[in-house]
């Protein structure tokens, strides 16, 4: 998921495009029962979190991992890398009485849907995070979540239960990307070095696993991230070329890694080496991502005629972009280098 931030009257204010809205809307199955645990190994050199996977109705994959907040049990939440910052819903209840959770004033929204179509209102909280058997040894910012209302363009909108979390798909959403501005800041990047320096998520269809304090494997090909231009932004998407079938084409672009997003998509100014079928990637067709100059992508998806594997192409929305989905992570370690802004990718061995 990729979030557009907007500041206004003292408010931070988040816009969140159609795929997380899916969740809102709750087409997302979320299983929070049988809590896993973390593994911490060599000191506070590296964390092990468990992730799971699972398919929504519509065959979509997401990926999810437990965190205790405060003095809370361990709530289950999504893990997207398309978005940054910790954002709980209300259903998880952090203003209550012993929660260990310490909420101040201020005022944060959270817009979702391309236009926007419900804004979500709370405040910024701080708490100790529980990956496990490994506590954060400083408060961690939250943006939580308690209200909602239908944006102006969407005035018949349906609201979701805040106390529900069914209703969204879980708890929350616990954005762990590097690119943007980060109002609330990416939870992992407030732990201590090494933890925050660095860090890798592997996947299958199944199951995975966050490694915070992870390193690239030595073969990992390097998607370099751009340096931000624009105040609270470090870094902005890595440039990329697409392959397809193999073959290396002309669309080169942005690319967003993003495993909040569970559709690949397209917006690129030149489809020439694209084989298009009604506007879709032709069924069948993989399609590899690669570093600029690279001889060979370093991550593909392959194109279907479901809903979850359905690769729109479209002209762009302002510069040329494309969004791997969470498919491209399967079988690969991505590792996230914050402090030499690297993403790197590697087939996992």
């Amino acid at each position: 998921m990729q979030p557009r931030i907007r500041r206004s009257r003292g408010e931070l204010s988040i816009h969140i495009g159609k795929v997380f809205l899916s969740i809102v809307a709750g087409a997302f199955f979320l299983s929070v029962g049988n809590f896993a645990t973390a593994a911490q190994s060599n000191g506070d050199q590296e964390v092990r979190i468990p992730l799971t996977v699972s398919q929504t109705k519509a065959g979509t994959y997401k990926a999810n991992l437990n965190i205790g907040i405060g003095d809370l049990k361990p709530l289950s939440f999504v893990l997207d890398t398309g978005s940054t910052g910790f954002h709980v819903f209300k259903a998880a209840k952090l203003d209550a009485a012993g929660s260990g959770v310490n909420c101040t004033d201020q005022p944060i929204s959270f817009t979702v849907g391309n236009p926007g179509r419900i804004t979500y209102s709370g405040v910024i909280c701080y708490a100790p995070l529980h990956f496990g058997s490994y506590t954060s040894p400083d408060p961690v910012p939250i943006a939580y979540l308690t209200s909602a209302a239908c944006t102006p363009n969407d005035p018949g909108c349906k609201i979701p239960n805040l106390n529900d979390p069914q209703a969204h798909g879980g708890y929350g959403v616990f954005g762990a990307g590097l690119t943007g501005a980060m109002p609330v800041q990416n939870p992992i990047l407030a732990l201590p070095a090494p933890l925050s320096s660095s860090y890798s998520i592997q996947l299958t269809p199944k199951t995975g696993e966050l490694i915070l304090g992870a390193t690239a494997p030595a073969n990992a090909a390097q998607f370099r991230l751009v340096p931000g231009t624009k105040a609270g932004v470090t870094w902005t998407f890595p440039q990329g070329c697409l392959f397809v079938n193999g073959l290396l084409t002309n669309a080169c672009l942005s690319i967003s890694f993003d495993t909040g997003n569970g559709v690949p998509w397209i917006r690129t100014s030149d489809s020439s080496g694209i084989p298009l079928q009604n506007g879709d990637v032709a069924p069948g067709t993989s399609v590899g991502y690669a570093p600029q100059d690279a001889t060979a992508a370093a991550t593909s998806v392959t194109a279907g005629d479901a809903r979850y594997n359905r690769i729109k192409v479209s002209a762009p929305q302002g510069a040329p972009l494309s969004n791997s989905s969470i498919q491209a992570y399967f079988n690969h370690v991505f590792t996230y280098d914050n402090v030499n802004g690297v993403i790197s990718v590697a087939p996992i061995r």
